[in-house]
C-alpha cells in the first residue's frame, strides 16, 4: 500500500515536471498571447475595477452589448466542495491555470482515469501523454479555450468511474470484495469528475460526455442481460444516477443560473418570425442566429468537419494543417511570397488555426485495442467514437445531424459540431491503452498468436489507408471552403496563387503521409518484438512502454510544435497588457472636454461584435459574448451591422462613433441615460415591436407590447394620437442619472421632477433583464416594463423622486445557500460511505 502511494505521488510530481518543462518559457518569464484570455480580460475589467474598489462582486456588466448579466462573464465563487478543488487541480492557487495548469489537468485526469481501471501507472503515464498532446488539446491552450480544456480534461475520469460501477456488476457473483471496492470507488470517482467537470463551466463538453456514457450503458446492459445478472447492473446505475444528482447539487447555482439566463439568450431560441429581409428587402444579408427553440442550424453547424477531413485524426497535414500554416524555405510558397506562414487549409471549415490529429500511433494502437479487447468495453467506445464523428461532421451529414439537432436534449444550444471529435479523441486512447493492457493479460493466456494476428491487421489496415491516400494523391483538387474568399480578395491573381498553394498542400499531403507511416511502423515493430520475443521476461514491459511513450511524444509533439512554438511567446507579460487605442485616448478627451458621463461608444474600427477588447476602455455598443442577449441580437441584425439606425443608436446612448479609419465622431443626438416621452405607441407582438423601431422618435414615444404595459399604464387615461398614446408635457420636467466614481455596477440611482397631474413615462437607457434587476421608487419596489423592444420604461409619480434599479440577481444568491447545503451533504455522504466500508472490510479481515 505504501508502496503504491509512493508510487502514484511520484508519477503526479512527473505529470506536473512535463507540464511545467512543456511551458518552461512561460516559468522563465515569457508570456503566451492567448486570444480568448484577451478577449476575456477586455470584456471583464470593468468587472474587475469594481471588485478591486468596492471589495464587492458586479452582478451586471455594463460594457458589452449595452449591459449584459455579469456572471456570465466573472463572478464571486460558487459555494461548491468543488470549487477548492478546481483551483488546485487547475494551478489556479499558483497562478498557473491557463498554461502548464491545464496540460496538468489533462495528463492528471487521463492518469488516474486509466489507473482506476487498473492500469500500470507507467501505461497510464503513457495514456496521459497520448491524450494530453492531441494537438487539438494543445492548440486550445494556446488559443485561449481554457474552460473547455478543463471540461475535457474531466472526460476520461468520468467515463473510468462509470466504467468501474457497471463491471462490479459484472463480478459480482465471482469477487464481492473487488465488485464492492469498484461500486464504493467507481461510485465516488464518477461524482467527483463529473461535478468538476460541470464546476468547470464548458456545459458542451459535458454534454459530449454524457453521449459516451449513455453508449457505455447500453452496452453493459446488454451483457447484463445476456449473462443475468440484470438486478446488480440496476445496483450500478442506481450508484450513478445518485453520483449525478450530488455532482448536479454541488453545482445548482452555476446550472440554474445559466438556465434561466439561457432562455432569453441567442441559444433559448427567438421571439420573432420576421428578419430583416421583411424590411429592407430579399437582397439585405442574411444573419439568423436563432430559430424558435434554439440556434439557427446554419448558424450552429458553421464549423463542421469534412467527411474527408476526417482523415487528419491519422494523417496531420492531410487537409493543409491550420488557416496559418508553417511553411519551409524551400517551399513554393515561400520562393514566391517570402512568407514563413501561408494559408494551406483546404478542408470545409471556414478557418481553423489548425488539425485534429490523434497521432498515428494512437490510431494504430486504437485499432490494436478494438481487435484484441473483448466486452462491453469494444461495443461501447466503437459506438460512441462512430457517434462523435457522425455529429463532427455537421452540415456535412444533413440527414442524421438535422435530425439530432432537432430531437437530441439540448443539442440546440451548441454550436461547432467539430467539438465532438473530443469525445473521439479520449475513446480512441483509452481503448488503445486498454489493448496494450489486454496485450499483457492475453499473452500470460497463451494467446501470443491471437495478439500478433491483431497486430498485423491493425498495422496493416493504419498503414494501407495511408498508403492508398498517397496513391490518389494526384487525383485530389487542393481546394476549399476559404479559397472562394480567397479568389475575391486576389481576382485575376488567384489562379496564380492558389497553383502555389496546392504545390504545398499536395507537398503536405505527401510527407505527412510518409511521417505517419513511419511512426505506426516504429510502434508496430516495437510491439511486435515484445510479443514475440520479449513478453515472456519479467521486466520486459517497462523498456517497451518506454519507447512507445517516447515515440508517442515525438509523434505528437513534432505537429504541436507548428502551432505552438517559442515564436508564440512574447519577451514579458507586461507586453500582453492592454492599451487604450488613440480613438480611446480621442474619446476620453472629448469627453471631458464636453462634460459627457456614463455614455457607449460604436466601434466601427475593429469587429465590432466579435471584439470584447475595446470595452476595456469604454462601455460598448458592441463587443463579444457566445450568449448574448436574444432581442440584443435581435437589434444588431435589424438596425446595427448593416444599415445603421440612428433612431436606435440614440436610445442606446451612444455618445461616440469610431469610424472605420480611427477617426471619432461625437453623437451631438444620444439621448443619454434617461429622459421622459410624450406617449407610448403600443403593439401587439414581438414582430411589431423590432419592426416598429424603424419608424420611431425614441426621443418623444416609447414602443411597447400591450401584453407588457403592465396595470399603471392600463389604467391610465388613453388620448390616441395618430395611433400613440399621448401623454401631458411639463416643459420643465427633467430625469437624470447620478453619476458615480466608481460607477456602481450594481445600483443605477436616477432623480426625477415633473409637475404633471398623471404619472409621466420615463425611458431608460439601460438594457431590459427583469431576472436580476428590481426598480425602487423613493426605497419602495416599482414596477417596470420593457420598451424599445430592449431597454426599460418605468411611469414617475409627480413631484420630486428618488429612482433605483438594483441589480439583485436573486435566483444566484438565493442558490448559493442551496448550493452550501449540498455541498456539505454531499461531502457526509461520501465520508460516511467511506467509513462504513472500510469499518466493514476491517471486521471482516478480522
Amino acid at each position: 500500500m505504501k508502496k503504491n502511494i509512493l508510487t502514484h505521488a511520484g508519477m503526479v510530481v512527473a505529470l506536473l515536471a512535463i507540464a511545467a518543462i512543456y511551458f518552461m518559457p512561460i516559468i522563465q518569464g515569457k508570456a503566451l498571447p492567448q486570444g480568448d484570455l484577451q478577449k476575456y480580460e477586455g470584456m471583464a475589467k470593468a468587472q474587475k475595477d469594481y471588485h478591486e474598489a468596492t471589495g464587492e462582486y458586479a452582478t451586471w456588466c455594463p460594457s458589452m452589448f449595452g449591459g449584459m448579466p455579469g456572471y456570465q462573464i466573472t463572478n464571486s465563487p460558487q459555494h461548491s466542495v468543488f470549487t477548492p478543488m478546481k483551483n488546485i487541480l487547475s494551478l489556479q492557487i499558483f497562478g498557473r491555470q491557463n498554461d502548464m495548469g491545464v496540460l496538468f489537468l489533462y495528463l492528471l485526469g487521463f492518469y488516474i482515469a486509466l489507473v482506476a481501471l487498473g492500469v500500470s501507472p507507467w501505461l497510464a503515464l503513457l495514456g496521459g501523454l497520448a491524450f494530453g498532446l492531441g494537438s487539438y488539446n494543445i492548440i486550445i491552450i494556446e488559443a485561449g479555450h481554457i474552460t473547455k480544456a478543463w471540461a475535457m480534461a474531466m472526460m476520461a475520469p468520468v467515463l473510468a468511474g462509470e466504467m468501474m460501477c457497471l463491471k462490479g456488476a459484472g463480478i459480482w457473483r465471482d469477487d464481492r470484495k473487488r465488485a464492492t471496492h469498484m461500486w464504493v470507488w467507481g461510485g465516488i470517482l464518477f461524482l467527483v469528475a463529473l461535478g468538476l467537470q460541470i464546476a468547470l463551466n464548458h456545459i458542451q463538453i459535458t454534454f459530449y460526455t454524457a453521449i459516451g456514457g449513455v453508449m457505455m450503458g447500453i452496452a453493459y446492459a446488454v451483457y447484463a442481460i445476456k449473462d443475468k445478472y440484470f438486478g446488480r447492473f440496476m445496483m450500478s446505475v442506481g450508484i450513478l444516477l445518485a453520483g449525478v444528482l450530488l455532482a448536479l447539487a454541488c453545482n445548482t447555482r452555476h446550472l440554474l443560473v445559466n438556465e434561466e439566463y439561457m432562455q432569453y439568450t441567442m441559444r433559448g431560441g427567438s421571439e420573432i418570425t420576421v428578419t430583416p429581409q421583411d424590411l429592407y428587402g430579399k437582397d439585405y444579408p442574411r444573419n439568423n442566429n436563432s430559430n424558435d427553440k434554439g440556434l439557427d442550424i446554419n448558424y450552429a453547424f458553421s464549423w463542421s468537419y469534412g467527411i474527408g477531413e476526417t482523415y487528419t485524426l491519422l494523417v496531420p497535414g492531410a487537409r493543409g494543417g491550420g488557416s496559418v500554416e508553417p511553411v519551409s524555405k524551400s517551399s513554393a510558397s515561400y520562393s514566391n511570397f517570402r512568407q514563413e506562414k501561408m494559408p494551406l487549409y483546404w478542408g470545409d471549415q471556414p478557418f481553423t488555426s489548425g488539425p485534429v490529429y490523434f497521432g498515428a500511433i494512437v490510431m494504430f494502437l486504437f485499432l490494436f485495442g478494438m481487435i484484441v479487447v473483448r466486452g462491453p468495453e469494444r461495443w461501447w467506445i466503437l459506438a460512441a467514437m462512430a457517434i462523435a464523428i457522425l455529429l463532427s461532421w455537421g452540415r456535412n451529414l444533413m440527414g442524421f445531424n438535422e435530425w439530432m439537432f432537432n430531437h437530441l436534449p439540448l443539442y440546440n444550444k451548441f454550436r461547432t459540431p467539430s467539438m465532438s471529435l473530443v469525445l473521439a479523441n479520449v475513446l480512441a486512447v483509452l481503448m488503445g491503452v486498454l489493448g496494450l493492457k489486454e496485450a499483457t493479460t492475453l499473452h500470460e493466456q497463451g494467446e501470443t498468436k491471437r495478439l500478433l494476428r491483431g497486430l498485423y491487421i491493425a498495422a496493416g489496415t493504419t498503414v494501407g489507408v495511408i498508403l492508398v491516400g498517397l496513391l490518389m494523391s494526384g487525383s485530389l483538387n487542393y481546394s476549399g471552403a476559404a479559397d472562394s474568399e480567397m479568389a475575391r480578395q486576389y481576382g485575376d491573381q488567384w489562379p496564380m496563387i492558389q497553383n502555389i498553394f496546392v504545390q504545398d498542400r499536395k507537398a503536405l499531403f505527401v510527407s505527412d503521409s510518409w511521417r505517419s507511416i513511419l511512426f505506426i511502423v516504429l510502434a508496430a515493430a516495437t510491439l511486435w518484438l515484445y510479443l514475440k520475443h520479449w513478453a515472456s521476461k519479467p521486466k520486459a514491459a517497462l523498456p517497451v512502454v518506454a519507447v512507445l511513450a517516447l515515440l508517442t511524444v515525438i509523434d505528437l509533439q513534432g505537429v504541436n510544435s507548428r502551432y505552438l512554438n517559442s515564436d508564440n511567446y512574447v519577451r514579458n507579460a507586461r507586453m500582453l497588457e492592454m492599451q487604450p487605442a488613440q480613438y480611446d485616448r480621442d474619446i476620453d478627451a472629448i469627453a471631458m472636454q464636453a462634460g459627457d458621463q456614463d455614455y457607449r461608444v460604436l466601434n466601427l474600427a475593429v469587429n465590432t461584435f466579435n471584439d470584447s477588447k475595446p470595452s476595456a476602455f469604454h462601455n460598448q455598443v458592441g463587443g463579444y459574448s457566445a450568449a448574448k442577449l436574444r432581442r440584443y441580437q435581435d437589434l444588431i441584425d435589424f438596425y446595427i451591422s448593416g444599415r445603421i439606425n440612428t433612431g436606435v443608436l440614440n436610445m442606446l446612448n451612444t455618445r461616440y462613433i469610431v469610424m472605420n479609419n480611427g477617426q471619432v465622431q461625437r453623437n451631438p443626438d444620444a439621448l443619454g441615460n434617461c429622459w421622459f416621452v410624450d406617449g407610448i405607441t403600443p403593439v401587439e407582438s414581438a414582430n411589431d415591436e423590432i419592426l416598429k423601431l424603424n419608424e420611431f422618435n425614441p426621443a418623444t414615444e416609447a414602443v411597447v407590447n400591450v401584453a407588457e404595459m403592465g396595470e399603471g399604464l392600463k389604467d391610465l387615461p388613453k388620448h390616441f394620437v395618430n395611433g400613440m398614446v399621448r401623454f401631458g408635457v411639463d416643459s420643465s420636467a427633467y430625469i437624470v442619472m447620478e453619476h458615480k466614481n466608481p460607477a456602481d455596477l450594481n445600483t443605477l440611482t436616477y432623480r426625477s421632477h415633473h409637475n404633471l397631474a398623471t404619472p409621466a413615462l420615463a425611458v431608460f437607457s439601460e438594457i431590459y433583464y427583469s431576472p436580476d434587476w428590481k426598480a425602487y421608487i423613493d426605497g419602495k419596489p416599482a414596477e417596470y416594463i420593457r420598451a424599445n423592444y430592449i431597454l426599460r420604461a418605468m411611469l414617475i409619480p409627480a413631484g420630486d423622486h428618488a429612482i433605483e434599479f438594483r441589480n439583485e440577481a436573486p435566483t444566484m444568491h438565493r442558490l448559493d445557500t442551496i448550493t452550501l447545503v449540498c455541498s456539505i451533504a454531499t461531502v457526509l455522504i461520501v465520508g460516511a460511505t467511506l467509513f462504513i466500508y472500510y469499518r466493514r472490510r476491517k471486521a471482516a479481515a478480522k
